[in-house]
Protein backbone atom coordinates (compact mmCIF):
# COMPACT_ATOMS: atom_id res chain seq x y z
CA UNK A 1 0.00 0.00 0.00
CA UNK A 2 1.16 3.51 -0.57
CA UNK A 3 0.83 6.57 1.60
CA UNK A 4 -1.87 9.18 1.32
CA UNK A 5 -1.05 11.78 -1.34
CA UNK A 6 -2.28 14.66 0.81
CA UNK A 7 -1.36 13.97 4.44
CA UNK A 8 1.01 11.01 3.98
CA UNK A 9 4.29 12.89 4.48
CA UNK A 10 3.08 14.17 7.86
CA UNK A 11 0.90 11.38 9.26
CA UNK A 12 2.10 8.29 7.31
CA UNK A 13 -1.53 7.22 6.74
CA UNK A 14 -2.04 4.54 4.12
CA UNK A 15 -4.19 5.34 1.09
CA UNK A 16 -7.69 3.85 1.18
CA UNK A 17 -9.18 5.46 -1.94
CA UNK A 18 -8.07 6.45 -5.42
CA UNK A 19 -9.96 9.60 -6.41
CA UNK A 20 -9.96 11.31 -9.78
CA UNK A 21 -10.84 14.95 -10.24
CA UNK A 22 -10.75 17.69 -12.83
CA UNK A 23 -11.30 17.51 -16.57
CA UNK A 24 -7.93 15.77 -17.03
CA UNK A 25 -8.97 13.01 -14.60
CA UNK A 26 -5.95 13.43 -12.37
CA UNK A 27 -5.71 10.65 -9.83
CA UNK A 28 -4.64 10.95 -6.21
CA UNK A 29 -4.55 8.20 -3.62
CA UNK A 30 -5.93 9.46 -0.32
CA UNK A 31 -6.77 8.10 3.13
CA UNK A 32 -10.33 7.94 4.42
CA UNK A 33 -9.96 11.12 6.45
CA UNK A 34 -8.72 13.17 3.49
CA UNK A 35 -11.50 11.74 1.31
CA UNK A 36 -14.06 12.89 3.88
CA UNK A 37 -12.40 16.32 4.02
CA UNK A 38 -12.49 16.67 0.23
CA UNK A 39 -16.19 15.79 0.26
CA UNK A 40 -16.93 18.23 3.08
CA UNK A 41 -15.04 21.05 1.32
CA UNK A 42 -17.14 20.48 -1.78
CA UNK A 43 -14.43 19.28 -4.15
CA UNK A 44 -16.06 17.68 -7.17
CA UNK A 45 -14.63 14.21 -7.48
CA UNK A 46 -15.17 12.41 -10.79
CA UNK A 47 -14.65 8.94 -9.42
CA UNK A 48 -13.88 7.38 -6.03
CA UNK A 49 -12.44 3.86 -6.00
CA UNK A 50 -11.86 1.94 -2.80
CA UNK A 51 -8.44 0.29 -2.76
CA UNK A 52 -7.91 -3.22 -1.46
CA UNK A 53 -6.39 -3.38 2.00
CA UNK A 54 -2.75 -4.32 2.07
CA UNK A 55 -1.91 -7.87 3.00
CA UNK A 56 1.42 -6.84 4.42
CA UNK A 57 1.78 -8.02 8.00
CA UNK A 58 4.11 -6.16 10.26
CA UNK A 59 6.42 -8.62 11.89
CA UNK A 60 7.31 -8.12 15.51
CA UNK A 61 10.67 -9.55 16.46
CA UNK A 62 10.33 -12.76 18.48
CA UNK A 63 12.60 -11.46 21.19
CA UNK A 64 10.18 -8.60 21.88
CA UNK A 65 7.19 -10.91 22.05
CA UNK A 66 8.76 -13.59 24.22
CA UNK A 67 11.42 -11.71 26.09
CA UNK A 68 9.57 -8.42 26.45
CA UNK A 69 7.84 -9.20 29.77
CA UNK A 70 10.79 -11.22 31.01
CA UNK A 71 13.20 -8.44 30.07
CA UNK A 72 11.17 -5.85 32.02
CA UNK A 73 11.15 -8.11 35.08
CA UNK A 74 14.91 -8.57 34.83
CA UNK A 75 15.43 -4.84 34.50
CA UNK A 76 13.19 -4.24 37.53
CA UNK A 77 15.32 -6.60 39.67
CA UNK A 78 18.60 -4.95 38.71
Amino acid sequence: MCRCGLCGPVTSNEADFAVSFGRDDREVRVCRWCEEDLTLFGVRLNQVVRLEPSRHVRRIPLRLVVLGPVNTLLEAEA
